[in-house]
């Protein structure tokens, strides 16, 4: 026999790839003095060949003990099958035997993200191998290599974590695989340790990323060498430990350990406890002797320690929205005495402490409610507005609960009118009633007023709020300047006026509405105010600032401006008109009134263009021209040809153009135009020529009277008819008429009265004769009614074979030439 191995061991680390071997020295060993080894083998099972090859020696003082050996295997062990053989005599290690099904090793492995990772897949004799799949890796070309007839060997990159279900490598189909975990070792950070108690120790730190690791093999954490099992509870990556240990007043190193099955991580915090008191939160909040403005709070501690620190606390009272914070301290603070409280009010009280000196950080919060006992109402917040026909609003802003102090019964408004011996000589009082907050007076403007109002509650009434009430000075003129909105308000801020001894007020309403609006008051010293109330965009506000000398308001300044100015809407340009004059063409138009006006008129913009010029081949550009006068009102088109265009005129403001209108007009020639009036005039004038034509056809007989006025009949008085008898004359002549037909001729009536001829002799002798002609004959009027008279037939038809026929008288005997046949007709 010769010393060698016994109760020889193979145990396989599948974990770490690696196998163990363990064995004893025979008896035969005991009889060795001198120190001896062990050869070991590592032979292929398949083949019987060598694959790795160790030497353990063994000293003289370890004979009889047992030995240990390992070897890591470049391969899973489950995908192959080794022998080991120690010294001369060996015991054949078989390994795992074949399987009955596809098997992918290591299975449940956990590796570090980026590492590499070789999978090995064995399949049962006669079975194909098709191949091998990595989940989340899908996308990526694997190589897979034949390690013998049943062996297949795949490595993969694991450059990202692993789901919580882990990564499943498969082979031959899913139902056959392993899992592998590729996680993080341990990164945590930011470790901070304090106290509470001021008897145990508090740490906090954060991870900054998850390890991913089973949950079986979670990172385990030491604080001061012992676990911390309450690291557990972790909350958005956020941890902490305690654990009871004995606060000293110095520095000491506060040492975190994280470990997991891929790395270990150590965090060290230095600090002095005493200096890191985070106290807990006060026990059993109360309030007590809770009066109309002050009331007192008290609390436990739940640790004595507390009672010998000097403690800071916090008080915050919450009330409609608003928080009032207050501060006290003292050594073992537990009460506390609340003042300036609201009457009737109700408090919602939080308690934060923490200590005086080295102060770390507030408690956690306690919480209480509490309602103040009411009181007699604040005084009143009053404004007067002056109407017109001598009306006076008094008004007053509602008390909000903070300053009603209960429920509000009514307000007495009250105003006075001193005479010059300071004594009043009148004096009218009214109730106004909830929610009413306004009040009518007629105020004469020549006097001065003062003016009360007191609001009362069921605990009395409120002290009085005055205003004076200045005489009216008729013609007073502010110059108005702008006002620019901003954050949704008016800026204002004034110089400072030396008079004023009660602050000043800001008044603002809208400028184009009658009544009342809003105002502000400003104590005495301040010179700026941001108004917001009651504003709305696009309206023009009227904002005045006031000077409060002894309680009467005097104007100080006024504004006007929008709070936000907006597009003014289309259409707010009216009575558009246009004229041609030339080549121009001059377009007209009414203003925006100011009350539709919804921001400030900077000037106008007016833009034509040329109808149908893309059918004519033309380019249709669009010109525009402008002006920055607010106040004008038509705008010129320079060079404007015949046709017809389109013209819009809009308004410019700061927030663009607005208020548009639009006319379509057309340019004609000026020939045409020329024609055209021509045509009228000559229309015009044919038409009076008809009128006057209708008129004097309707009116001619009076025109006739008028302009022909009728002309009396001859008279003859002679008897000239016997006497041309006698000498043989014809007394009518007629003539051939230019017309076939019988013409109509009037006879005159003639008185002739025969008269003897005379010589020269006789005419001498006789002076007194009346003028006789040269036949002897004498006209004489038509009045004489006892002369014969002959008389034609008047309008008788009288045709050549009628009339008489006579020859001339010879013209030395008769002739008349105012009776000649050239004489006048004349109708009947």
């Amino acid at each position: 026999m010769r010393c060698g191995p016994q109760n020889l061991k193979v145990s396989p680390i599948y974990s770490e790839q690696k196998v163990a071997l363990m064995w004893e020295d025979n008896t035969f060993c005991l009889l060795i003095q001198d120190e001896f080894a062990y050869d070991v083998d590592v032979l292929s099972t398949d083949d019987m060949t060598a694959i790795d090859h160790g030497v353990v020696v063994v000293p003289r003082d370890r004979t009889g003990s047992i030995h240990y050996w390992r070897w890591a295997s470049p391969l899973p062990l489950e995908c192959a099958h080794n022998t080991f053989r120690v010294r001369g005599r060996y015991k054949d290690q078989l390994g795992i035997s074949a399987p009955s099904e596809p098997q992918v090793f290591p299975k449940d492995r956990v590796v570090e993200v980026g590492s590499n990772v070789t999978f090995c897949c064995i399949v049962p004799p006669g079975v194909t191998f098709q191949q091998m799949t990595v989940s989340s890796y899908s996308n990526r070309k694997t190589i897979t290599t034949q390690i013998n007839s049943q062996t297949y060997a795949m490595t993969v990159h694991l450059h990202k974590p692993s789901p919580a279900s882990g990564t499943d490598v498969t082979c031959n189909g899913a139902e056959y695989g392993a899992c592998v975990y590729a996680g993080y070792p341990p990164r945590d950070t930011d470790l901070q340790c304090e106290t509470r108690d001021l008897e145990s120790v508090e740490c906090h730190w954060r991870t900054e990323r998850k390890t991913n690791s089973l949950a079986n093999r979670r990172t385990l954490y030491k604080l001061l060498g012992r676990i911390c099992w309450s690291a557990s509870n972790r909350t958005a990556n956020k941890y902490r430990c305690v654990h009871n240990v004995s606060i000293q007043a110095q520095e000491r190193n506060w040492t975190l350990t994280a470990q997991n099955v891929l790395g270990t991580l150590e965090l060290t915090d230095r600090a002095d406890l005493t200096k890191r008191v985070h106290m807990f939160a006060p026990q059993e909040l109360t309030s007590s002797r809770i009066h109309a403005r002050n009331a007192s709070l008290a609390w436990q501690w739940s640790t004595s320690q507390y009672n010998k620190l000097n403690i800071r606390c916090q008080i915050s009272l919450r009330s409609n929205g608003n928080t009032d914070v207050k501060n006290y301290s003292g050594v073992g603070l537990n009460h506390a005495l609340l003042q300036g409280l609201t009457p009737n009010l109700n408090y919602a009280v939080q308690v934060n402490c923490g200590t005086e000196e080295h102060f770390w950080k507030w408690s956690d919060s306690k919480y209480a409610t509490f309602q103040t006992v009411g009181d007699i109402p604040d005084a009143l917040d009053v404004w007067l507005w002056r109407m017109e026909d001598n009306q006076t609003i008094i008004l007053w802003k509602t008390p909000q609960p903070s300053q009603s102090h209960g429920r509000i019964l009514d307000y007495e408004v009250t105003w006075s009118s001193p005479s010059a011996g300071q004594q009043e000589t009148t004096n009218s009082t009214v109730v106004v009633f909830p929610p009413g907050n306004s009040a009518a007076a007629e105020l004469d403007p020549s006097r001065e007023h003062v003016v009360m109002v007191t609001a009362r509650n069921s605990h009395g009434r409120s002290l009085p709020a005055s205003m004076v009430v200045l005489r009216h000075a008729p013609g007073e003129v502010t110059n108005v300047s702008r006002i620019v909105g901003r954050g949704g308000g008016f800026d204002l801020s004034w110089p400072a006026h030396p008079d004023s001894s009660c602050g000043y007020m800001v008044a603002w309403t809208p400028t184009f509405t009658r009544g009342p609006g809003d105002w502000k008051k400003v104590p005495p010293g301040v010179t700026h105010a941001f108004i917001t109330e009651n504003l709305t965009p696009g309206v023009r506000y009227s904002v005045c600032v006031y000077i409060c000398i002894g309680g009467a308001p005097q104007l100080l300044e006024r504004r006007e401006g929008y709070v936000e100015e907006t597009m003014i809407p289309a259409k707010q340009i009216t009575g558009l008109r246009w004229e041609h004059v030339g080549s121009d063409v001059r377009v007209s138009w009414t203003a925006i009134p100011p009350e539709n006006q919804t921001a400030f008129v900077q000037g106008y913009i007016m833009y034509y263009r040329r109808l149908g010029a893309k059918d004519a081949g033309l380019n249709p550009v669009h010109l525009n021209v402008t002006t920055d006068d607010p106040e004008a009102s038509s705008l010129t088109a320079r060079g404007v040809h015949v046709g017809s265009y389109s013209f819009a005129v809009a308004a410019l403001t700061s927030v663009g153009e607005g208020g548009g209108n639009a006319i379509t007009l057309t340019v004609n020639p000026p020939s045409y135009k020329s024609i055209m009036a021509i045509a009228v005039s000559f229309s015009n004038v044919l038409i009076l020529l008809l009128l006057t034509t209708i008129v004097a056809y309707k009116n001619w007989t009076c025109i006739k009277q008028k302009v022909y006025p009728p002309v009396p009949k001859p008279v003859l008085h002679c008897d000239w008819l016997t006497l041309m008898e006698d000498h043989g004359h014809s007394i009518l002549n007629t003539r051939e008429s230019h017309s076939s037909q019988k013409e109509n001729v009037d006879v005159p009536q003639v008185f002739c009265n025969r008269v003897a001829a005379s010589t020269e002799a006789d005419r001498e002798g006789a002076p007194f004769l009346p003028n006789l002609g040269a036949n002897g004959y004498y006209q004489q009027q038509q009045q004489q009614p006892q002369r014969k008279a002959i008389e034609t037939t008047t309008k008788a038809d009288v045709s050549q074979s009628a009339l008489l026929s006579f020859p001339p008288p010879p013209p030395s005997v008769f002739e008349n030439l105012l009776y000649t046949a050239g004489m006048p007709e004349q109708n009947t």
